[in-house]
């Protein structure tokens, strides 16, 4: 059990960490709210697990094909800075209970360009 962070290879490095903490955040806030309307939801209830019991996350850089593929997974959270990319959604956030989707499994884990 993993969340998974794909940041959009074209996003400069030098805002990389605003728009993870920001991606995650929004992820964490809509899932805590989203357990309180119906705790029966199956992500919910994997997303608290990974939070109280896993924890572990991994962040990967992926191109725009990768990216639109892990778009259409389910429970998904886009996110995008305001003033980087023309607010283009640039980051995806979910996590993964053991069926990792092959889009993630081979994705290389985020390091900035030289």
């Amino acid at each position: 059990m993993k969340m998974y962070i794909a940041v959009l290879d074209e996003f400069p490095d030098y805002m990389v960490p605003t728009l993870v903490a920001h991606a995650v955040l929004s992820h964490h806030m809509t899932q805590e709210e989203f357990a309180w309307d119906n705790e029966t939801n199956d992500y919910s209830q994997l997303y608290n697990v990974w939070l109280h019991a896993s924890f572990k996350k991994c962040v990967v850089r992926v191109n725009q094909k990768e990216f639109d593929k892990i778009a259409l997974l389910d429970n998904v959270s886009l996110s995008h800075e305001n003033k980087t990319l023309d607010a283009k959604k640039a980051c995806a956030v979910l996590v993964i209970g053991n069926e990792v989707p092959n889009v993630l499994k081979y994705a290389k884990l985020w390091k900035p360009k030289v």
